[in-house]
């Protein structure tokens, strides 16, 4: 997985994109608190290995939430999405709190079920499932790969 998210940071920096600094571990820890806290989630490990990396992803079409970033306190570039802020505005639509979204493409949310397992791409609308993976690392790869 590290070789596609440093290939998607490459493709960013080379199309003059703000890439964001990755997260550290007290970032992080805090971050799981409060998922766990406000949504009754768990941090899947292999999205916290890419936020250790980037602390969020905002590329062609593709974003990936980071640790704490919002409208009040956005990262470089502007870059508001992070995971609780996100989340709180997904949950004001019916039908988003039995998981916790992690990003989304044009047309998709990538999520996981609350226990951080079971990485999906469900349509933004409908919410139907589209796409399955074997782990949210797969996922991430696969999301990034197709934009790098």
């Amino acid at each position: 997985m590290d070789a596609v998210i440093v290939a998607a940071r490459d493709a960013q920096v080379a199309v003059g994109e703000t890439v964001q600094p990755g997260a550290d571990d007290g970032r992080l820890a805090v971050l799981r608190g409060a998922l766990q806290r406000k949504f009754g989630a768990t941090l899947p490990d292999d999205y916290a290995a890419l936020l250790r990396r980037s602390d969020g992803v905002d590329f062609d079409g593709l974003v990936l939430y980071g640790s704490a970033q919002s409208e009040a306190s956005p990262g470089p570039g502007g870059f508001w999405q992070g995971l609780i802020a996100a989340n709180k505005l997904w949950r004001q639509g019916p039908g988003h709190e039995a998981y916790l979204v992690l990003g989304e493409t044009d047309i998709d949310l990538f999520t996981v079920s609350l226990d951080g397992t079971n990485p999906v791409l469900r349509d933004k609308v409908s919410s139907d499932v589209n796409e399955t993976f074997p782990s949210v690392g797969a996922a991430i790869e696969r999301l990034l790969s197709t934009r790098a």
